[in-house]
């Protein structure tokens, strides 16, 4: 499909007051990939955000370990190893060093 200036413009303006790309696609007989390949190129589309089981935005071990050498006063280097640990051990060790920092 060769999008218009009009439909480009309606495009835009639909996606940005909410509606879903495949509501667009069904209404312009388009697949979905191509919507967001119009609308990313545009500079307009916005990936949804990767939550877990929990809704919650996952972080990595590393930004944990950094986190836990910001609380130590350490450097990165000497928490290397920390990599092979478990993510949920490295979430209470953060938690207990911010509760007992003053």
């Amino acid at each position: 499909m060769k999008y218009t200036k009009e439909i480009t413009d309606r495009l835009v303006e639909q996606y940005k007051t909410g509606t879903s790309i495949d509501e667009l696609a069904k209404t312009l007989d388009v697949p979905t990939r191509s919507i967001i390949a119009k609308l990313s190129s545009l500079g307009v589309y916005q990936r949804r955000e990767y939550r877990n089981k929990r809704g919650e935005v996952p972080v990595k071990k590393s930004e944990y370990i950094e986190r836990i050498g910001l609380l130590l006063n350490m450097n990165l280097e000497l928490l290397e190893s920390l990599e092979k640990v478990n993510k949920g051990v490295l979430q209470v060790i953060e938690r207990e060093l911010s509760r007992h920092k003053p």
